[in-house]
């Protein structure tokens, strides 16, 4: 499926941009989570950045849309503010005591974690720009620039189950939490639950461009 990819969810008019669509479904890059509005159930499930599983709040009507609507505009159509107090919900006592949800007696509030292994971030579903120079820490997102511009050589398998770049990228974007990265001298070592799998030369030398204007 393809997903739509917002930059926010910050107005009134995006609001309604959004629900209009023919499937109200995207993921939002600030504050990074999925949206998906379902009959009259919002369901926001909010990507960490330390790869902990995504939280997921489900809140609306089991008869309308009115009173996730009204919290919606309550919040001054601020997708950030509405995330910011469902953060900070106790889920240990009454949710509706909480200033939030006062006032929006039809409304429902409930919270789980999830593992969206179909889903990555959405600060790694856009363009990946490439290294301008190698870091000195490295993180899921700087590998994933890396393999999807082709700044590597020197391909190495260190197993007997061969994976390409193309591959290794994907395995990255899905599955983080399962990778381990090493380094020796110059090479990378990238370990599968502690498997060695591959293992390749780092080079930040800039991609050639994808697409080039035409002589004038």
């Amino acid at each position: 499926m393809n997903i739509r990819v917002l930059p926010a969810l910050e107005s009134r008019e995006a609001w309604l941009a959004f629900i209009r669509r023919e499937q109200p479904y995207c993921l939002v890059e600030d504050p990074q989570c999925l949206v998906d509005f379902q009959t009259s159930f919002l369901q926001l499930t909010l990507f960490n950045n330390d790869h902990r599983d995504a939280e997921r709040y489900t809140l609306g009507s089991r008869s309308a849309m009115q009173p996730a609507w009204a919290l919606i505009k309550g919040c001054n159509w601020s997708l950030k503010t509405l995330v910011t107090g469902l953060s900070a919900l106790d889920f240990s006592s009454n949710v509706r005591d909480n200033e939030l949800l006062r006032g929006h007696t039809d409304l429902s509030v409930r919270k789980r974690f999830v593992n969206e292994s179909r889903l990555v971030s959405p600060a790694l579903t856009g363009l990946l720009q490439p290294l301008s120079a190698l870091p000195a820490q490295w993180s899921g997102e700087s590998l994933c620039q890396l393999l999807a511009n082709d700044q590597w050589r020197d391909w190495r398998s260190e197993s007997d189950e061969p994976i390409s770049p193309r591959a290794l990228l994907l395995e990255l974007q899905q599955h983080l939490p399962l990778w381990q990265v090493a380094r020796k001298g110059e090479r990378l070592f990238l370990r599968r639950e502690g498997k060695p799998l591959v293992s390749f030369i780092p080079d930040p030398v800039q991609p050639a461009p994808r697409l080039a204007e035409p002589a004038l």
